[in-house]
C-alpha cells in the first residue's frame, strides 16, 4: 500500500470534528495491514492509539478530524441552514455540493455510507443582488442547502437538526494522471495521518517502540490532544512528534517572503520556539545524512497545531513539529505533493530512531 492509496482512502472517508468514527475505522484497517505488531486503544474522548512495544517513550501525533458543518435549522419550504464546525472561509462555500449524513426516519438503522444525502449550497442569484451586495462575499448565515425537496416534512424524513455535513470531495491528480500533486478537501490533516502511518511502519521494521496517535477535535480547539498529552505522559512518553500541514507559499498575495515554504520541496522541520533548537537540529541532521529533502519552517510562538497543548501536558512533554506543505488550506481544492508526505514519514522515522535511545 503506497502513499497515494493510503491518502486516498483516509481523505475520502468522513471524519468531521466530533464524528471521527468513520475515519478512525479506516485508519485502523490500514494500520492492521501495515503494522502487525501494533495494539489499539480508544480513549473516552475518541482519540485513537496504535502502540508498538511494551512501554514506548515516543509518540507520533496527527489529528484525524476535518472541518464540517452541523444542521442548524430547516425552513417550512425545505431549505437547510448550517452552523460551521471549524474555521471556514465563507468565500468558498457558494455553489458547492455538500454531503449531509442524515438521521431522519427514512434512514434509521443504516450505516453512514447509506445515510449520505447530497445537496447544493445556494443563495440569492447575482441578477437580484443590490449594488452594495455584489462587492461582498455572502456570509454562511445567508447561505442555505437545497436538497431538491419542497417541504420541511419531506426533509425531516432524511435530515434532522444536529446532523453532520461536509463539502463534497473528490481526489484528483493535477495537471494530469501520474502527477505527484493531488487536489482534494481534507488534507488537513489526513496528510499528517498518512505520514505517521508510514513512519510507524518504518519504526516497527527498525524495532523502535512508539505510539501512533490520531486525535479528535483539533479543528475546534485541540481538545483531543489536550487529553492525549495527559494520557501519554502518564503512560511514560516523554517526546511527542506532532505532524500537521502548513502553508505553502509562492502565489499572488502569499509570497515566499511571507513564509519560505514551497510545495514539493520536502517536509518542513520547525525551528524556533516552542521547539527546542537541539531537537530541531537532530531531525535536520538525520535528513541531511540520509538525503531526505526538507525545508525549515520558522516558529516564533504558538504553532496553531496540537503541539501547543501537547507540550504542556502534566509536567511537560518534549515536542517536535514536522509539517507538510499545503496550498489553499481549508478549501475544496487543497494541493499537496505526495513526495512531501514521504519526506515527512522518513524524517520522522529516522529522527525518532536516533533520539529514542536517549529518552528516559
Amino acid at each position: 500500500m503506497d502513499v497515494q492509496s493510503i491518502l486516498h482512502r483516509i481523505t475520502l472517508t468522513p471524519g468531521v470534528s466530533g464524528w471521527e468514527e468513520p475515519v478512525k475505522d479506516e485508519i485502523e484497517n490500514v494500520l492492521k495491514s501495515l503494522v502487525s505488531q501494533a495494539s489499539f486503544e480508544i480513549d473516552d474522548m475518541g482519540n485513537f492509539y496504535a502502540k508498538v512495544g511494551e512501554r514506548p517513550r515516543v509518540a507520533l501525533i496527527a489529528h484525524m478530524d476535518e472541518l464540517g458543518f452541523t444542521v442548524k435549522s430547516i425552513t417550512d419550504s425545505g431549505l437547510v441552514y448550517l452552523e460551521p464546525i471549524g474555521g471556514w472561509d465563507d468565500r468558498i462555500l457558494l455553489g458547492e455540493k455538500i454531503v449531509i449524513y442524515g438521521s431522519g426516519s427514512d434512514l434509521e438503522g443504516l450505516d453512514w455510507r447509506n445515510r449520505a444525502i447530497i445537496g447544493v449550497i445556494g443563495s440569492k442569484p447575482i441578477h437580484y443582488l443590490r449594488p452594495d451586495e455584489r462587492d461582498k462575499a455572502p456570509k454562511i448565515q445567508d447561505l442555505f442547502v437545497d436538497l431538491g425537496l419542497k417541504s420541511k416534512s419531506e426533509v425531516e424524513k432524511l435530515v434532522r437538526i444536529g446532523d453532520i455535513a461536509h463539502l463534497h470531495k473528490d481526489f484528483a491528480q493535477i495537471p494530469r494522471q501520474g502527477s505527484t500533486v493531488i487536489s482534494s478537501r481534507g488534507f488537513d490533516d489526513r496528510a499528517g495521518c498518512t505520514a505517521i502511518i508510514l513512519a510507524s511502519k518504518i519504526l516497527a521494521q527498525l524495532g523502535v517502540d512508539h505510539y501512533a496517535v490520531f486525535t479528535v477535535q483539533e479543528e475546534v480547539g485541540a481538545r483531543g490532544a489536550t487529553v492525549a498529552g495527559y494520557k501519554l505522559h502518564q503512560e511514560g512518553a516523554r517526546l511527542v512528534v506532532a505532524v500537521d500541514v502548513t502553508h505553502a507559499a509562492g502565489y499572488p498575495g502569499f509570497e515566499e517572503k511571507d513564509y519560505p515554504v514551497k510545495l514539493g520541496a520536502g517536509a518542513v522541520i520547525s525551528r524556533g520556539p516552542p521547539i527546542p533548537l537541539t531537537l530541531s537540529a537532530i531531525f535536520e541532521e538525520e535528513a541531511k545524512k540520509r538525503g531526505i529533502p526538507y525545508q525549515i519552517g520558522p516558529e516564533a510562538g504558538k504553532t496553531r497545531t496540537d503541539l501547543d497543548v501537547l507540550q504542556l501536558a502534566r509536567t511537560g512533554l518534549k515536542s517536535m513539529l514536522i509539517s507538510i506543505p499545503l496550498k489553499y488550506m481549508h478549501t475544496t481544492v487543497e494541493l499537496i505533493d505526495l513526495r512531501d508526505i514521504e519526506s515527512a514519514a522518513n524524517i520522522i522515522a529516522y529522527g525518532v530512531q536516533r533520539i529514542a535511545p536517549s529518552i528516559h
